[in-house]
């Protein structure tokens, strides 16, 4: 019997009994760390706390002041059409903060947030502008507005001409408990424009914060630019009437708020700057609930020094990169891939839009035509700690993604991961489904076209987090601790965040007590909401219940295997059976067996085991094409009989990538499709591995998205099905060798040269020219690099 299970077993009665003050001290020091976050993925900087969605949230806007035109590029969102020269976390961690650099070359500025934070509940903000004309003027807009219970108001004293010195706004809220946020004026270095023209000279001074508030219901502050952009027009009315002849009137000042005293208060606020040359000033958040020293200005530099030393320590410690890319050059490549995509973490609250109309069933000849019953309704509220694929282009969670996604993090911080995965898989409802996309409340609900908007609850996602729990169960055994599963009841202290659940057994069993069934419920749906026919169809196949369809595909689109365009029979069919999706479903059942160890289920690690194993055995029965050499599809032809859909690529791969070729025959599957992935006619590229074979009719089609391009994830799950079957075959390592190490570099100097080129990390990379294409500023799985520059050079 697995040596854990039989831990686990044994102990596990004790271990409940232990003592719970570790399990407290634990969630106490983990939500403490993890609090404070710019959780506002889709804005260039904006902090808001984690759990507490109706609460303080803040924000960042900047635009160039020389000209009246310069408020039309307000930088607010990270917007994909933005002309940046590059942004992003250059080191990052959510657990302590970091710094991010902003090139913007439209607004002839870059700006750099260095976010600092400790576990007593007070953050900073240091903000740095550069403008790359020496005296440019710059205006900065700070604002931040609470939703729900408590107050949030003006300390500093207001005049007609704005705010002297550092501006004090002071709050009570029942989870926050009383707090100061302070924009401070910056050190004495800073400059600001001189008003010559007089008759504004004490209206509209530029040495002065100019300020406004007013009230905002709950669930719209996050329209704050376009509040600001309708209160900057209201400033600007006047003087374009009395004085519509003046050619003095300086630029930099026509948008200045008016520091209006009669104005209503509210609990929105807006502080407005402009500066004329380089710049800095502090946003400074202090809970006075707690009695700790608060930060203050002259703090954060130590505080920002010390972040980047451990961040550069643990980053080094997390990934030992392997030759030829151990040396100094790609550390700060590696480091600001992951600082990026973990800089993308967000927390999201809210309602989302689900029709639940009859679209189960898919039984009609020509299912995807049918127009059924529309029930959109909204769902929720909901909420979610998730990291994002690209914070200009998709801020928001996407199943398919998440589990590619936290692989590089599960190296640095196991606990983010399980932290992750437990809020995914609090998703799951009473049926197992979860949204392929969660686009929770109307701030996220706004980056999405209409049309993509509504989930539907028969089509399903490659359940990529799964991917993780096997993983995790192998992190346990490769410790090879063998105190793990010692208890100590009188240990409540010594806990070390990002490992923790890797070394207390209470915490990893308890957490496995919570997510199993959750789990089980998500599998079970997958079986009977994407089962497909074989008995139907006089099939013959090892199981009669282990094959799989993809619901929700039409002729040209199967968004559901998140292969999108990738061709599959020309026309749908329901008795189609898609070898991607048994692969997953494969997948998920070794996953649970595994996961079966640790929740001490004997009886569940033998039912997933025979699941595994038919699926295995299915995949061969169904899917493998003999005279093609690969895996296919298979539809059915107008006589009723089964017939191949063999469109050589990607798809071809996955029962290699997901490791479910049986063993005895390892090599007579393996060896083929290492010959499809090298040969350069088909799959093979200097870059990497193209999406389609170059020899398919469909290549480089239409929209090209998964008919040519190069995607990292799945060059990734090619090096690494390589290195698993190369251990197990020497006949496969002889095959590999060659491929694995050319592969390998292949894809990382592509990446390279590109983040090099351009500045960005990219969606795809061109099949023929190596380039990058699609989303830019896309971490998501392409931050997998990392963890490809950790891989052994040969096999």
């Amino acid at each position: 019997m697995n040596v854990v299970l039989v831990l686990v077993t044994f102990l596990f009665p004790f271990l409940a009994l232990g003592n719970s003050a570790l399990v407290a001290e634990y969630n106490r020091a983990s939500n403490a760390s993890l609090l404070w976050a710019p959780y506002r993925s889709n804005l260039y900087f904006g902090v808001k706390p984690r759990g507490l969605p109706n609460s303080l949230m803040t924000g960042l806007m900047w635009y160039e002041a020389d000209t009246v035109q310069g408020i039309q590029h307000l930088r607010h969102s990270c917007e994909t059409g933005d002309p940046m020269q590059g942004f992003g976390w250059t080191s990052y961690d959510p657990r302590l903060g970091g710094t991010q650099v902003i090139r913007d070359r439209q607004n002839n500025v870059d700006i750099t947030t260095e976010f600092v934070k400790n576990d007593e509940g007070h953050w900073a903000t240091r903000i740095k502008g550069k403008p790359l004309k020496k005296d440019a003027k710059i205006a900065v807009v700070i604002y931040a507005g609470l939703e729900g219970e408590g107050t949030f108001d003006l300390a500093s004293e207001l005049t007609p001409s704005g705010i002297s010195g550092d501006v004090r706004l002071r709050g009570k809220t029942p989870d926050l408990g009383k707090f100061d946020l302070t924009i401070t004026e910056g050190p004495e270095a800073n400059r600001h424009p001189v008003m010559d023209f007089k008759p504004l000279k004490n209206e509209r001074p530029g040495d002065k914060s100019h300020y406004a508030t007013l009230n905002v219901p709950d669930g719209f502050v996050w329209q704050a630019k376009d509040i600001f952009l309708t209160l900057a027009q209201d400033s600007v009315a006047p003087l374009a009437d009395k004085y519509a002849d003046e050619e003095d009137l300086p630029p930099w000042s026509l948008y200045l708020m008016a520091n209006d005293n009669s104005y209503m208060h509210g609990r929105m606020h807006y502080v407005q700057k402009v500066f004329e040359g380089e710049f800095e000033f502090d946003i400074i958040y202090n809970n006075k609930a707690t009695k700790s020293a608060s930060i203050k200005p002259e703090h954060i530099d130590d505080m920002s020094k010390s972040i980047a030393s451990q961040i550069d320590a643990k980053f080094q410690s997390a990934f030992t990169f392997q030759a030829p890319y151990d040396t100094e050059d790609y550390i700060p490549f590696g480091k600001e891939l992951y600082s990026n995509l973990v800089g993308g973490m967000g927390y999201f609250y809210g309602n989302q839009l689900v029709d639940r109309g009859d679209k189960d069933e898919e039984e009609d000849e020509e299912f995807w035509e049918v127009q059924s019953e529309t029930r959109v309704v909204e769902e929720g509220p909901y909420e979610l700690l998730t990291l994002v694929p690209s914070r200009p282009f998709f801020p928001r969670g996407f199943y398919w993604d998440e589990g590619f996604e936290l692989i590089p993090v599960l190296e640095y911080d196991a606990d983010i991961v399980l932290d992750i995965m437990k809020s995914w898989f609090s998703l799951v409802d009473s049926d197992g489904w979860i949204a392929r996309e969660q686009i929770l409340g109307p701030e996220a609900r706004s980056k999405v076209p209409e049309q993509f908007q509504v989930q539907y609850p028969n089509v399903a996602n490659p359940p990529t987090l799964m991917l993780l729990l096997s993983r995790i169960v192998q992190k346990v055994r490769d410790t090879n601790n063998p105190d793990f599963f010692e208890y100590d009841p009188d240990a409540t202290s010594g806990i070390k965040l990002g490992s923790a659940h890797l070394e207390i057994p209470e915490l990893l069993l308890g957490y496995v007590k919570q997510i199993y069934p959750k789990l089980q419920l998500h599998f079970e749906w997958f079986r009977t909401s994407q089962r497909g026919s074989i008995k139907e169809w006089d099939r013959e196949a090892f199981s009669m219940k282990e094959g799989y369809r993809w619901r929700g595909r039409t002729p040209n689109h199967c968004l559901a295997s998140g292969l999108d365009d990738y061709p599959r029979a020309k026309t749908p069919h329901t008795g189609e059976l898609h070898v991607d999706l048994i692969s997953w479903v494969g997948m998920m059942a070794r996953a649970l067996k595994d996961f079966a160890d640790v929740a001490e289920s004997v009886e569940d690690r033998e039912e997933y085991s025979q699941i595994e194993n038919a699926i295995i055995n299915n995949i061969e029965d169904l899917h493998w094409v003999e005279e093609e050499q690969c895996y296919c599809d298979q539809t059915i032809d107008d006589y009723g009989e089964n017939q191949p859909v063999c469109h050589k690529g990607y798809v071809s791969l996955f029962p290699l990538l997901l490791k479910l070729i049986p063993d005895d025959k390892i090599e007579d599957r393996v060896i083929p499709l290492i010959k499809l992935i090298r040969d350069p006619e088909q799959l093979w590229s200097p870059y990497g591995i193209r999406s389609l074979s170059k020899s398919d009719e469909y290549y480089g089609t239409e929209e090209d998205y998964w008919r040519s391009p190069i995607w990292i994830n799945i060059n990734y799950m090619v090096l690494e099905s390589l290195q698993y079957y190369s251990q197990r075959s020497s006949a496969v390592r002889k095959a590999a060798n060659e491929v694995y190490k050319e592969l390998r570099q292949n894809i990382v100097n592509n990446v390279y040269d590109n983040w090099k080129r351009t500045g960005f990390a990219w969606e795809q990379y061109d099949a023929e020219t190596g380039r990058g294409r699609g989303v830019r500023h896309f971490l998501g799985w392409t931050s997998l690099v990392v963890n490809i520059m950790g891989m052994p050079e040969s096999l």
